[in-house]
């Protein structure tokens, strides 16, 4: 009778304090949001703009690196080639414009030469006209004399030699004239041909130059630099081996600026603000806590990776929520899995 009192009073303390652990649950309100979440960085990929050998590679995974640094540089025979055959273009284009140049003030001289000799020639002309007039004005008289025979037959005859001398001489500087002018018209041709073809050089110059400086920007690219300060987390290639075009070499987080990714339901999220404070730990760093901050709760819902159908719920959707982790130790590391609770809003 006695034992199976013990066992009634036994089971009433347990109902009571059952109902007591029930009671207090119910009544009590929770105040924050909890869940678990990735810690994650700013990702860069390092991949090459031009194919080529990696002649040097800075570092092994985990390592860290500093912006700016040159990290990986690359060696392309191909490229190097292409450079030089680029600085002979220009070259070759620089002495054309010379030489074409020399050839404009060469036809300018021949050009001034030839207007010099159309104004001598055209002096000649007239000239020769002069004396021409005078001739026929001597032979006219001439002939009135000898035909009175008040001179002599042969003083006539040089009268009229005289006469044709002076129209040989008037003929042959019209035909000096001409040429001169014929010589000026080739020498306005060879200036305008020589200007068109410095002008030609100089677009051949600029395509050159073009050129040298495509092949200068391949040349730079084979060196790459980290454009972040962080830590290595990924290699793929070593040095000695081919980077192809765009194939990752070097996956590098920054470290300083790390944050925590949770994914919140749309209650969860809700009850959240933007910039509240939160608190960080983690398996791996027992005792450990972090200290955080809100700083970016997404706009849009996605779709969690887990159904819930069964119960005749719709697909759960999810909030993507950033939590920035302070972390001046440098203890949390990306990929870590942690635990992160954020007050709700009062």
């Amino acid at each position: 009778m006695k034992k199976r009192f013990l066992i009634i009073a036994a089971a009433v303390l347990v109902a009571a304090f059952v109902s007591y652990l029930v009671y207090s649950k119910s009544g009590s309100k929770d105040t924050r949001v909890r869940s678990s979440g990735i810690v994650e960085g700013i990702e860069v990929n390092l991949s090459a703009k031009v194919s080529g050998k990696i002649l040097e590679i800075c570092c092994a995974e985990g390592d860290s690196v500093k912006q700016g640094q040159a990290v990986i540089r690359l060696e392309s025979d191909d490229i190097r080639a292409s450079v030089a055959q680029a600085y002979a273009g220009v070259a070759q284009a620089k002495a054309d414009i010379a030489s074409a140049g020399s050839a404009v003030e060469n036809a300018k001289a021949a050009l001034r030469s030839a207007e010099a000799d159309i104004n001598a020639a055209e002096a000649d002309v007239e000239n020769a006209q002069v004396r021409m007039d005078e001739q026929k004005l001597e032979m006219s008289r001439s002939k009135e004399l000898s035909r009175k025979e008040y001179i002599s037959k042969a003083s006539f005859d040089q009268a009229v030699a005289a006469y044709d001398a002076s129209v040989a001489s008037f003929r042959s500087s019209q035909a000096r004239l001409a040429a001169s002018r014929a010589k000026k018209e080739a020498a306005a041709a060879q200036v305008n041909a020589a200007v068109n073809q410095v002008a030609s050089s100089g677009a051949r110059l600029k395509e050159a130059e073009a050129n040298l400086e495509f092949y200068e920007a391949k040349l730079q690219d084979m060196v790459i630099s980290s454009p972040i300060t962080g830590t290595v987390v990924f290699k793929s290639l070593e040095k000695g081996e081919q980077a192809s075009v765009g194939a990752t070499i070097l996956t590098i987080i920054d470290t300083a600026n790390l944050y925590v990714r949770i994914d919140l339901e749309e209650t969860a999220v809700a009850a959240i603000m933007l910039n509240a404070e939160a608190h960080i730990t983690a398996e791996g760093l027992s005792g450990k806590e972090f200290k955080g901050r809100v700083i970016e709760i997404g706009r849009y819902a996605e779709f969690a990776t887990q159904r819930d159908v069964t119960r005749g719920r719709q697909d759960i959707k999810t909030f993507r929520v950033k939590v920035k982790a302070e972390d001046p130790e440098g203890l949390l590391k990306p990929g870590m899995t942690v635990f992160v609770e954020i007050p709700k809003k009062s």
